[in-house]
Formats: structure tokens, sequence, C-alpha cells
């Protein structure tokens, strides 16, 4: 039972709680804000207003979010998440209750400056509070969560829960609960190691162009999510497929970045698909699914590609660059979509000469970003096998090593393997024996030398 409990309770799971909390209230109110906004206006004027204009909104609202954040940091995010999530519950009332088309536009698009905010801020808390191992799932899961619960809502009374006053009852509420919990501050701690390469050496600019591209061919021939509306689909439904795609986006990005990469290429495949089977009603219900479980993997990959060259560069305020140029995507690929909506042909053209710019940048990030992490890895990993082998060290201490090496203090590494720091200060005591080395500080000297074995060729004799 305290197992259960120290995980539930973990840094990473209230993170991950937390994204869920604030996704799952904005992405709410989005949709009954489109819903009002097609009542008022029809579907294509509904179209433009919020996947291009919102959108855009939304991409400026996550641009507020980094500048705030790469002046302030840490010790300035409370007060910004608070204010965005009070800010945010104050916008929605007129922009769900009054029934003046102009009113509902302005307001909306106060809403989508403040939703894009309030992601860029809780981007921001995954890169500082989840471990890089998780992220992936740590995003993508609480994304998943938040949309079925989304869809749940939509299956009560027809939906009348997500419109109207109807949704306020729950919307307001939930939007003080964000704003309580910024105000805490519990989310935030320390950022991890120390940067291991500088702005210039990271490959931020082609990543932004990478990120961009990718979202534009995607939504080329997928006008999300106003097309649900036009092709005869419930829009909340029609997004439980995107919340298995993003649990399992999550999943393999964590397990292996090589393979989340392929799977986003692949996805890119589906607007072709889509483009050809518009006119049949049956295939094309089964590809917007797919199509749905697919963006997941866009979504998870654009967040987790930033969230990586933040924590390498130690720049956090870089995490919310993916959503940011992904939003700027979105932008791109719906305007070409819904000006070539009546010309099928260069629909398809453009989207096809997009795509082959899009593939060959997309293999360079990945040469220029993992794949000298790769090698890399193998050999620390050799290294790391052979010095706990040469040392005798069981299971339990090599993970008890790996921690210390990670700079990890008692209390984290008790935390992260569910023991007590009584526990971990015997398995410490042994690694130290076992190596012969006094302190943490001798055994990160003996290791680095094991690693980097020409800095001790190097050394001059005494």
């Amino acid at each position: 039972m305290q197992k259960w409990r120290q995980r539930l309770t973990s840094r990473g799971v209230v993170c991950a709680a937390w994204v869920a909390l604030c996704f799952g209230v904005t992405s709410a109110v989005y949709l009954s804000w489109l819903d009002k906004l097609v009542a008022l206006t029809g579907d294509r004027a509904a179209n433009w207003l919020s996947m291009a204009a919102g959108y855009l909104f939304q991409a400026a609202g996550i641009a507020a979010a980094v500048g705030r954040l790469r002046r302030g940091g840490a010790g300035d995010y409370g007060s910004a998440m608070t204010a965005a999530a009070l800010l945010f519950a104050a916008v929605s009332v007129p922009a769900l209750l009054t029934d003046s088309v102009i009113s509902v536009v302005c307001f909306g698009m106060l809403m989508n400056l403040l939703c894009g905010g309030i992601s860029g801020l809780y981007l921001y808390a995954v890169g500082v509070n989840v471990r890089p191992e998780r992220r992936g799932l740590a995003f993508g899961g609480s994304y998943a969560a938040a949309t079925i619960a989304v869809g749940l809502l939509a299956l009560i009374d027809g939906g009348r829960l997500l419109h109207g006053a109807w949704a306020l009852l729950i919307h307001l509420p939930l939007s003080v609960a964000m704003a309580l919990v910024a105000a805490k501050g519990r989310l935030l701690a320390p950022a991890g190691e120390a940067p291991r390469e500088s702005a210039a050496e990271s490959p931020v600019l082609l990543a932004c162009g990478v990120i961009v591209l990718l979202s534009a061919v995607k939504n080329m021939g997928f006008s999300f999510p106003s097309a649900d509306i036009q092709a005869g689909l419930i829009p909340e439904l029609s997004r439980l497929p995107y919340a298995l795609g993003l649990a399992a986006a999550g999943f393999i990005n964590d397990k292996n970045r090589k393979y989340g990469m392929a799977c986003t290429l692949a996805a890119l495949i589906l607007p072709f698909i889509m483009l050809g089977l518009t006119r049949e009603s049956v295939p094309s219900t089964i590809c917007w699914g797919l199509d749905y479980l697919f963006f997941g993997f866009f979504s998870v990959f654009r967040v987790a590609l930033f969230l990586d060259i933040a924590d390498r560069t130690g720049r956090w305020y870089l995490a919310p660059l993916g959503h940011l140029m992904g939003r700027l995507g979105d932008v791109a690929g719906t305007v070409v979509s819904l000006l070539l909506l009546e010309h099928r042909v260069a629909l398809i053209a453009v989207t096809t000469l997009a795509f082959f710019p899009t593939a060959l940048l997309f293999y360079r990030l990945y040469r220029r970003l993992y794949e000298p992490e790769v090698v890399q890895e193998r050999s620390a990993q050799e290294v790391f096998d052979t010095f706990c082998l040469h040392n005798d060290l069981s299971a339990r201490e090599r993970e008890v090593l790996r921690m210390i090496l990670d700079n990890r203090t008692n209390g984290e590494i008790a935390e992260a393997l569910f023991i007590t720091e009584s526990t971990v200060k015997y398995h410490v005591r042994n690694v130290l024996q076992k190596a012969g080395c006094k302190n943490r500080g001798e055994l990160q000297r003996k290791y680095t030398m094991a690693l980097y074995p020409q800095l001790d060729a190097a050394a001059p004799a005494e």
C-alpha cells in the first residue's frame, strides 16, 4: 500500500494529473465555444474562425508564455499560471453565453489566447517535474485521460453538459481549481542535470521548421475539429481514437524516439488516403478514426522533441516551442486546405510537394539530434555494465549507482525506487565499499575515469 501511495504522490504523477486537468478544462471550453460558433456563423465561417484565427491566437498565447518563462523562470510560474487560469474562467462566461456573433468571436479569441498561454506553462512544468524517460507518457497519457473525460461528458444527455450555461457549471469550478493548484506552487522543482550543450549546438531552428512542416502537411485535407461536423460525426466522441493514439505515442516515444519519429512520419500518408476516399461514407468514417488515432503521434512527438532540446540546453523556456510551432503549422495547413477545398487536384499536388522536403528535413533532424546520442548511450551502457561487473554490484546496487551518478539525493533515490532512506543509505555504503571509494565525489571521479580513460592518461604524473 505504501509503495502505491508513493507512486501516486510522486512528482511526475502529480504533474501528469495537473496537465490532464488543464487540458481537459481548456479543450472542453474550446469545444463548447466551437459549438456556439457553428450555430451562429455556419460551418465554413466557423472553420476559419476556430482553426485559423483561433489557433493563431493560441500560438500567440504560447509565445507570451515562453517570453514570460524566459524572463522569470520557475519563480514567475505560479503567479503567471494563476492569473491565466482566472482570466480564462472569466472570459469563458461571455464566450459561451452571449448570442452576439461579435462578442462570441472577440471573447473566443481571448479564450484561445489564454488557452495557449496555459498550455505553454504546463508544458514547462512537464519538463521540469517529469523524468526524461517518462515525459512522453506523462504528456500523452494526461491528454488521453482528459480527452476520454470530455468524450464521456458528451454521452450525458446528448452533450448538454458541454454547451451553454450547463457547461459553465463544470468549466468554472475546474478553472478555479487550476488557479488554486498553481498558487500552491507544488509542481515546480529545480531543473535536473546541468546543460550538456549550448543553444547554438542544438538544432532549434531545424526542429522548428520540421514541426511547422509536419503539422502543415498533416492538416491539409484534415480540418480539425470542424470537419467532424461536416462529416456528420460528434466531435467530442470522434476524438476518442485520438486518446488511444496519444497514449500509444507517449509509450512508444519513451521507449525509443526512433520508433516514435517513424510512426509520426508514416502518419503523413493518411491525408492522401483521406483525400482519395472523401466521397465514400463508410471508408471515410474509418479513415477519420485512423486519422485521429495517428494525430496523437504528432501531438506527442512535437512536444517530446522540444522537451529533449530544453533538457539538452538547460533552457526550459524552450519546452513549449514544439506546441507553438505545431499550432503555426496547423494554421498554415488549415488555410491551404480551406482555400483549395474545391480544387482537389491542386490540394493533392501541394500536399505532395510539401511531403518530400518534410521527410528529408525530418531525417536530417533525427541524425542531428538523436543518432549521436544513440552511439554515446550504447558506449556509456557498456562502460556502466563493465564497472558494475568489475565491482561485483548487485541489481539493486546498480540502480543506486546509476542514480548516484545522476546526482540524486538519498530522498530522491528512495522515492524513485520505493524504498526507505535507511535502505538507500545501506546500499550506498555497499556501493562505496565495493568500489573502494570514501564518498560520492570519489566514486563519481572514478566512474568518469572509466568512462573517459583519455582524461586519466592526460592527467600530469605526480
